[in-house]
């Protein structure tokens, strides 16, 4: 397909792909840029404003309609994550079709969403006599720790609803898992491994701690969610010991818990893991246990039967395209939209988050853009 005949949510998307913007280290800085340009010579009369969240790391939005006709937040994160350029069969910063499919880093998360929200938002500006508000917003760190939406929210962002364009494989996303992740070190004494009575083996320790974590894990089965399934709690990292001839004094894990939504503090994760792995002994032998938590991202959702929910399901089926409600399994932006904005938010994106994001040879559908087009431009012309 010659470039200059491709649709313009494909053209879009292989501008933003070319402007690698991995996170870390963090440089939105050019593809931000870029797409301020893009939207300041619109056709649709944005209102443009960028803000650094962190030096050289902008997050853009853009605003055009009237208010007073109701407002829709289009949103969606810059930052990709980082490709080893040595085990794709492309550039991943030279975005190619192939079969049908858009290659390249960020097709999928979330860039090529990003240009049919662009794509869509200049389509209904046009055509619409009173246009409602529409706002853009794309935002930086998403990837890392979401200082880029947290910057957002706290600058004011206020809308009556959201879409963000996370990859659901176009369909709706009404809640989000939150984590809850700690780093675990168990301590023991060291001593030469040709006498380990001499000293206390860490390691025994250790596999004391994995049982509990597998009981907990167990536990957290009857937990139940509509979209969600139930908490997970997961050993994610192990490392330890000295040397080949020492017995390991140190044994440090990585607790990672995904839970549901309806708690919205760390308190409670705290304490159940600290008792989880209170008393860790092994042969009356006690291993004391240090607990940092490191993470805590809040779960979210929008309930199913809202406003919001319903326009976009009844958008997507409008477009032929066969939606269902979802859940995401991950954190993502829309935590803090939901929970510090007040703005009932839906994740809505072409793409597949199991199956294209962080992939090598990330890809897309480029029916699955113009079908994301289309569904945009009916959900915006419904809302507003």
């Amino acid at each position: 397909m010659n470039a200059d005949s491709e649709v313009p949510v494909v053209k879009l998307t292989r501008e933003l792909v070319g402007r690698a913007s991995e996170n870390p280290p963090g440089n939105e800085r050019a593809v931000a840029e870029w797409i301020a340009e893009r939207l300041e010579t619109s056709s649709a009369s944005f209102s443009v404003e960028t803000t650094d969240v962190f030096e050289r790391r902008p997050n853009v939005v853009a605003r055009a309609g009237n208010p007073e006709r109701g407002s829709l937040l289009l949103a969606g994160h810059t930052d990709v994550v980082p490709a080893d350029e040595s085990n794709w069969t492309t550039d991943p910063y030279n975005p190619t079709v192939r079969s049908g499919r858009l290659v390249g880093r960020g097709t999928a998360d979330m860039k090529g969403a990003i240009a049919a929200m662009v794509v869509a938002a200049e389509r209904y500006l046009k055509s619409a006599e009173n246009p409602g508000e529409v706002i853009l917003a794309f935002v930086v760190d998403e990837e890392h720790g979401g200082n880029g939406m947290q910057r957002l929210v706290d600058d004011g962002v206020s809308a009556d609803a959201a879409v963000i364009g996370e990859p659901t494989g176009l369909n709706v996303c009404t809640a989000i898992k939150g984590v809850a992740r700690y780093e675990v070190s168990i301590h023991g004494e060291s001593c030469h491994s040709g006498q380990p009575d001499e000293g206390q083996d860490a390691m025994r320790g250790l596999k004391e701690l994995l049982s509990r974590i597998e009981d907990l894990d167990a536990a957290l089965e009857s937990t139940s969610h509509e979209v969600l399934a139930h908490e997970d709690v997961t050993v994610t990292e192990v490392s330890g010991g000295l040397a080949p001839n020492v017995v390991a004094d140190r044994a440090d894990v990585t607790i990672d818990w995904r839970f549901l939504p309806g708690t919205t503090e760390p308190d409670p994760f705290d304490e159940r893991l600290r008792s989880t792995l209170a008393d860790l002994c092994v042969n009356a032998t006690e291993f004391p246990v240090d607990i940092d938590r490191t993470v805590f991202a809040r779960a979210g959702e929008t309930e199913p039967d809202h406003p919001i929910v319903t326009t976009v399901i009844d958008a997507a089926h409008e477009n032929g395209i066969n939606a269902a409600l979802v859940g995401f399994n991950a954190a993502t932006d829309a935590r803090f939209l939901i929970h510090d904005a007040k703005i009932p938010t839906v994740h809505f994106g072409p793409g597949s988050i199991t199956e294209d994001a962080h992939t090598v040879d990330e890809s897309i559908a480029v029916s699955d853009l113009t079908a994301a087009v289309a569904a945009y431009e009916a959900i915006l012309e419904s809302t507003l």
